[in-house]
Formats: structure tokens, sequence, C-alpha cells
């Protein structure tokens, strides 16, 4: 799921207004491409982005957070081995959001989204959300980028869940402008090298790049907490009110 509801402050509706990908009069094509002769992807391709292929968080499938405009990542993703069926839109709840979306060229299906200012003309991509299909080991990311500089580790409550209380795991490298998210739910998280971490959000590096992605971010700061290596999910974990964790 896209993070525009943590980005926006709500859910995105399912209606989008689909608008054709064009360049601005006199812009150049994008730099990036794929080579045409590009051997048949391995089944690993969605874990590419870990050995930084074709290139290093906050990159990814060419695309940079900040730099790389919604335009210019439509036309790179074009290119893309592993994306089809390119689109920039709009989201009719937040018309100030905008978002490029595609298909895996795989299996047809959703691939996720970039989000984009747009009203801003000429506006950079400020978080990415591949919908990848599949999921991570931690002890695989250590090994490729190192640990994490931030851990958001919450229990919630609510009446709805069934009992009483949900909880979340979200592992942040703010140096290198992604975070990974291992889900919530009922069960308390484990937290080790084995964790298994289901979606992946690139941001441009460092706190102003985070709160420009997460709206939340400056709401509730207290919410990222610093890594303070390989403790129990019960050493970092808050409840809404800062106490540890029932």
């Amino acid at each position: 799921m896209l993070w525009i509801v943590l980005s926006s402050g709500g859910c995105m509706s399912q209606g989008v207004t689909i608008s054709p990908v064009s360049r601005e009069p006199g812009a150049s094509p994008s730099p990036y491409s794929a080579s045409p002769t590009t051997p048949p992807l391995s089944d690993d391709w969605p874990s590419r982005w870990l050995i930084g292929v074709p290139c290093r968080p906050p990159c990814w499938e060419g695309i940079t957070p900040g730099q790389t405009t919604s335009v210019e990542a439509a036309d790179i993703l074009q290119l893309s081995p592993v994306i089809t069926a390119v689109e920039i839109t709009t989201v009719p709840l937040f018309p100030e959001t905008g978002l490029v979306q595609w298909k895996w060229r795989s299996t047809g299906e959703n691939g996720g989204g970039a989000l984009f200012h747009s009203q801003i003309p000429s506006s950079p991509i400020y978080l990415i959300d591949p919908d990848l299909p599949t999921s991570f080991g931690f002890g695989d990311v250590i090994r490729a980028y190192g640990e994490p500089t931030h851990i958001i580790a919450r229990a919630r409550h609510g009446p709805d869940i069934g009992s009483g209380i949900s909880y979340d795991l979200t592992l942040v490298y703010l140096s290198y402008g992604f975070l990974l998210d291992a889900g919530g739910g009922s069960d308390k998280p484990l937290l080790g090298e084995g964790t298994r971490l289901r979606d992946v959000v690139f941001f441009e590096p460092g706190e102003e790049g985070f709160e420009a992605a997460f709206q939340w971010a400056s709401v509730y700061p207290e919410w990222l907490v610093p890594w303070q290596g390989m403790r129990d999910f019960d050493f970092y974990c808050r409840d809404e009110e800062g106490k540890p964790c029932p």
C-alpha cells in the first residue's frame, strides 16, 4: 500500500484521473536507458535494489527522490526491464498529490507508485513505494546496508482490534533514504535478523527528506526512535502515551 496514508494524512481514493505521459516543451529525453538486449530477469528481480541494481538507495530503478521530476520518472520507468503501463495520475481526494504509477511486466499486476506535488511545475518525486511481490529478511538488508539509523515500534489500542492492541514495526535508514515496514497486527513482532520486511519505501535522505515524505513525522517526532543495536521489540516499543508496550 502506498504510504500516501502517512504522507497526506488520509486514505487514497480508488478513482484517479489519468493523464498521458508527456514532456514539457523543449525538454530532452531522460539520460537513463535500458539496454534493448537486456537478458531475461531471474526470479529474484524484486531484490535488485539490495545489490544496487540499477542504482543504490535512495535511487530505485533510476528514479531519485528530490531530484527526478514526475515526467522524467515516467520516461525512466518506461525503459525499465521490469515495468510496463506507466501512467501519471492525480488523486481526486488530494488534488495536490500527483502519482506516477505502473505495472510489473512479469505479472501485469499493480507495481506501486511515486508521489510528487502536482501543483508545482517540474516538482521532483519525494516518495517511491514499489509494491514488490516479495518480502525481505532484515539480515539481508543489514548485510547490504548495515543497521538502520532509527526504528518505529508502536502499540496502539482500539476497540476493533481482537486483543485490543495492535503492534507495528518500521525500520528506517535515514542516511540512505529508505524504510522497511514489517506490517502490523495483534501479535507482537519479533525483532531480529530473521524478521521479514514486506514493504520498502524510498525518500530523500536526511530528516528534511523524511519529513517531506511523511507529514506525520513533524507532528509525532517521538515515533522515530534512534537505533540502539539489535534488541527485542519491547526494548523499543512505546504506546500512544509514550509508555513501554504492554
